[in-house]
């Protein structure tokens, strides 16, 4: 390790083979990046998602509310649109489309424009639905949250936009 005058140091090589320089940015971007890693488990899991759906008593996967939340947010889509939005791949979407559409939460039905493209859409018993589940994750966040100012609450939320714009807008590789 070498301190420079700075106050960088430098670490050692990084996965790429460069150098990476110590400095408080950098310690904060490591840090930033491992309480991602941490709420992406947390909130990605399949338990507490179970415990989410069994507060609002719904009995939806989670990846069928990702897909009721894409057709709620987005409108009707095909199937192949679907799964992109979702970040799925199309033979789970099928899948998981079908479950919901026996459960009379989603219709699938030809697309006006090109019949042989089926365009899925929420129902109003999807939306509810969805509705109960997406008020159960609201009360929690406000628990969780309810030391924080208004204002706080504003700039973290301004904040959370922005880095999410600024990640998917930025390539991964260099």
């Amino acid at each position: 390790m070498v301190r420079f005058s700075s106050g960088y140091q430098q670490c050692g090589p990084s996965q790429n083979g460069r150098a990476v320089a110590s400095s408080p940015k950098n310690e904060s971007l490591d840090s930033i990046s491992r309480t991602l890693a941490r709420v992406m488990r947390v909130s990605g899991s399949r338990s507490m998602f179970a415990r989410q759906a069994a507060a609002a008593g719904v009995g939806l996967t989670q990846p069928s509310y990702l897909l009721l939340r894409v057709l709620i947010d987005d409108g009707p889509l095909a199937m192949g649109a679907l799964a992109r939005a979702a970040q799925m791949d199309v033979g789970m979407a099928t899948r998981q489309v079908g479950a919901l559409v026996e459960a009379g939460l989603v219709t699938r039905d030809p697309d006006p424009a090109d019949a042989r493209v089926s365009l899925v859409a929420p129902t109003e018993r999807g939306r509810r639905v969805a509705g109960s589940l997406q008020d159960v994750r609201r009360r929690h966040l406000q628990r969780a949250l309810s030391g924080w100012t208004a204002a706080e609450l504003q700039e973290f939320d301004r904040l959370l936009t922005r880095f999410f714009d600024d990640s998917v807008g930025t390539p991964i590789d260099d």
